[in-house]
């Protein structure tokens, strides 16, 4: 499927979908996470998969940058202006491929806010991490760590360099309002640490009014899952 996969990238052959992320006490949507889908007819729509085919063609820095830029031709095409959560790939990582992509899809929509989502696996690189916090700020932009708690919860790195965002996992707040007594502490106790940071604590992955009731009751201000919206093709 190489020839389809090459076509979808030179024609725009990408959309996105939207899935917002809500404000605990409101209700309201404050944002949007934003999730790439194909459109060539011979290829799957799906995310997963796609990645999957960019990864035996080495283009995933390519499909990661197809997905921003659809991304921001839909928010170019809004009337507000909207925040926008996007994902990077860890090859772009700190690269200057990276901020010219980024800068690229700025001026295709300058209403949009944005917001990077960095993975945990390179928190851990500290310096680089600061210097890209420095070069988002000068571009207006924000970033979030993502699916914290995931694997190793790196509180050092957290504390060096706090995110705008700390969005937790979905495996920490699946079926949370069930959980043990520690496990409940245990999230509790990173929702006051993320906050004393100064960063704002997303709850990933909520999905029944329990698991919210909970998340809002230990201080995580914005909520993301199908509870309070699905994503949504723009």
């Amino acid at each position: 499927q190489e020839r389809e996969f090459l076509e979808m990238l030179r024609f725009n052959l990408v959309t996105v979908a939207l899935q917002p992320i809500v404000d605990f006490t409101t209700r309201q949507t404050v944002a949007y996470e934003v999730l790439g889908r194909g459109k060539h007819p011979a290829l799957p729509q799906a995310p997963i998969r796609l990645l999957e085919l960019s990864a035996m063609l080495g283009k995933q820095v390519e499909l990661s940058q197809a997905f921003r830029m659809a991304a921001a031709r839909a928010a170019a095409a809004m009337a507000k202006p909207v925040r926008l959560f996007m994902n990077i790939h860890p090859l772009e990582m700190f690269t200057e491929e990276l901020y010219a992509s980024l800068m690229m899809i700025r001026s295709i929509a300058p209403n949009m806010e944005l917001v990077i989502e960095v993975h945990e696996t390179a928190v851990a690189e500290v310096d680089k991490m600061k210097t890209m916090a420095q070069r988002l700020k000068h571009m207006g932009m924000e970033f979030a760590y993502d699916d914290f708690g995931a694997g190793q919860s790196r509180l050092n790195e957290l504390a060096e360099v706090p995110p705008h965002v700390v969005k937790f996992d979905m495996s920490l707040i699946r079926s949370i309002d069930t959980a043990t007594p520690k496990k409940q502490h245990m999230v509790a106790q990173l929702v006051q640490l993320v906050r004393s940071i100064g960063s704002v604590a997303l709850a990933e992955g909520v999905e029944t009014e329990a698991e919210a009731h909970f998340c809002q009751s230990v201080g995580f201000q914005l909520c993301q899952g199908y509870l309070t919206g699905r994503p949504a093709l723009v």
